[in-house]
């Protein structure tokens, strides 16, 4: 007889702190978290089953004071969580951290998560720890901050009584990210600094240290003048 596969692994509480509630009577379904206390007392830090990167969905049942992310697995969390790990607060969408106690604007809408929506917490170990968030669980947005290298865990932290939040781990981080403004970045950068250019535009006085391949991409003239056996290819130089 063949047998039945075992139910995926759901986030489980590896460590509480403060009065918080929570029902892991979903079986393989999502847990549920309660905060019955005052203040940013009531946290979770939840051990995953996938080993490495991993996404949390965060939903809203009730309220809206939640603080979303990721904290190391020996952290303490008995006070502000924030102040050990990095976060998405949901009640304006910014991003937290020990050295950003004001709260960070990282592209995210400036709102309220509201009842029944979700926060997608995505984290990669590898090859450079790195965090990213999502609304619709698709799109992910990396958080343009430096993160240690350390063993990190997902970690939940509600503010005040009667917060409820519905936690399910998704697996593996994998996310379809949107590089186009990396990708803005990165031309902006080898524009300022120069680094390795490996053809010259003349245009009168002035010279420009370029790219070949970002002027042939640019230019189908240009392509066919480095590409050409003649003097502007053989010697990567073009005058205008």
């Amino acid at each position: 007889l063949a047998q039945d596969s075992e139910p995926e692994s759901m986030p489980k509480v590896l460590r509480s702190a403060g009065s918080l509630r929570w029902d892991e009577a979903f079986g393989n379904g999502p847990i549920t978290l309660t905060s019955t206390g005052c203040g940013w007392t009531d946290s979770a830090l939840l051990q995953v089953s996938s080993e490495g990167g991993f996404v949390m969905k965060v939903k809203i049942v009730r309220g809206s004071y939640v603080r979303a992310g990721i904290a190391p697995a020996d952290a303490d969390i008995s006070g502000r969580v924030h102040r050990v790990g990095h976060f998405i607060l949901t009640r304006n969408l910014k991003y937290y951290d020990e050295a950003v106690a004001g709260g960070r604007n990282v592209g995210l809408p400036r709102r309220v998560l509201a009842v029944g929506e979700e926060l997608h917490v995505g984290y990669v170990p590898k090859p450079r720890p790195e965090l990213s968030v999502s609304l619709d669980g698709k799109t992910f947005a990396p958080m343009p901050v430096e993160i240690q290298c350390t063993n990190y865990l997902p970690c939940v932290s509600l503010y005040d009584s009667d917060v409820t939040v519905q936690i399910e781990e998704l697996g593996d981080f994998s996310p379809q990210q949107d590089w186009s403004g990396a990708r803005r970045k990165m031309q902006d950068r080898m524009w300022q600094d120069r680094f390795f250019t490996d053809c010259t535009v003349t245009c009168g006085n002035a010279e420009f240290k370029c790219h070949r391949a970002f002027l042939a991409n640019a230019s189908d003239v240009w392509r066919a003048a480095l590409e050409s056996s003649f003097r502007d290819g053989r010697d990567a130089k073009l005058t205008i």
